[in-house]
């Protein structure tokens, strides 16, 4: 059911927004800049301990809503793979906003994941029932926004060049 969608959409930006404001990223990212600048060796070992530790990664990525260009020509679209080092990691997920559209990447050990191509279809699928469930509560509201008379008083928007309205003047709401 679309409650039910909604309720893990939330759910997963409040763990998504828990982890951006802790420590973590931070820490993670100053440890692995100083990895980066020690002997190969001794950053081997730095990253087997994260990759133990780890069976995946997923990142989202929002990229432009406006069309990029390339020598002149409109890139249709976009995708990217999470990095995938090492022999722990099973899979890599990746997701990506483009002009109104997300794109999904799935790498995976094909021994743990042997049809990745089912997490995109599901993917797909979910996505497809989601932008209906939005679709169909935009347009419910504009419905319902129509059918409402206007209550008074209404409250009108100028900028500062131009003046407020006057006394008695037609006023109009958007939704």
């Amino acid at each position: 059911p679309a409650h039910e969608r909604l309720r893990r959409v939330l759910a997963t930006k409040a763990n998504m927004d828990g982890l951006k404001r802790s420590p973590e990223p931070i820490a993670a990212l100053a440890l692995f800049n100083l990895l980066g600048r020690v002997p190969k060796a001794v950053e081997d070992i730095g990253a087997q301990m994260f990759q133990s530790k780890a069976s995946e990664v997923m990142t989202n990525v929002a990229g432009p809503q406006e069309p990029l260009h390339l020598a002149g020509a409109p890139i249709e679209r976009v995708m990217f793979w999470v990095p995938h080092p090492g022999k722990e990691l099973g899979m890599g997920i990746s997701i990506l906003s483009y002009c109104g559209t997300a794109t999904l990447a799935v790498i995976a050990d094909a021994h743990l994941v042997p049809d990745p191509e089912a997490i995109t279809q599901e993917f797909n699928r979910e996505f497809a029932a989601m932008l209906k469930a939005v679709r169909t509560k935009k347009s419910s509201a504009r419905k319902a926004a129509t059918r409402r008379p206007p209550r008074l008083p209404l409250a009108g928007v100028w900028s500062r060049r131009s003046s407020p309205p006057r006394s008695g003047a037609n006023l109009t709401a958007s939704p």
